[in-house]
């Protein structure tokens, strides 16, 4: 079954790094497009910032689900370094809990506002886009930190490792 969670989540982690980066690709072309409107023809568009706003959003969560995946996210590793390593590895569990249910959390408001929302996001007078697709986001990131999260104890197991092999290296190169 855990086999099934990490494939999933390698498989969900290498689609929203190919999504994350189309996005900003398109960021960066509604950019460049909106700024020959505005600075070249002298007549400004009224939706690349709208438009370019809702992408960051989804692209900056995908990122976020991306870098917890490959155990990137700031911490405090010096201080959780210094502990032996049983106690290091505890302490590793306790955080992924604590983060669990923080994410548990997200999703859940994420999908109750995704859910409720009957807003219009408005851009244009002619060109509206349902809140929904902005909210969204929330939820959807946060059920992929979920499933990366299934694989919360190869992850930990993996990032203490590093950990040894790092301190044989120091010792080796003193």
């Amino acid at each position: 079954m855990l086999d099934k969670i990490e494939k999933l989540s390698d498989f969900l982690d290498d689609v929203t790094i190919k999504l994350a980066s189309l996005f900003i690709a398109i960021i960066l072309i509604i950019a460049v497009y909106g700024a020959f409107f505005r600075y070249i023809l002298g007549s400004p568009l009224p939706w690349p910032l709208p438009v370019e706003r809702i992408l960051m959003i989804w692209s900056a969560l995908f990122g976020i689900a991306a870098a917890f995946k490959r155990n990137q996210h700031m911490g405090v590793e010096g201080l959780i370094k210094a502990l032996p390593e049983n106690v290091e590895r505890v302490m590793r569990y306790i955080i992924f809990v604590l983060i669990f249910l923080f994410i548990g959390a997200l999703f859940y408001y994420g999908l109750l506002e995704t859910l409720n929302n009957n807003d219009t996001y408005m851009i244009t007078g002619k060109l509206r886009i349902s809140s929904k697709w902005l909210v969204a986001a929330i939820p959807v990131s946060a059920l992929i930190h979920l499933i990366h999260l299934f694989t919360a104890p190869s992850m930990i197991e993996e990032r203490i490792e590093l950990d040894l092999t790092e301190e044989i290296m120091e010792e080796v190169g003193n």
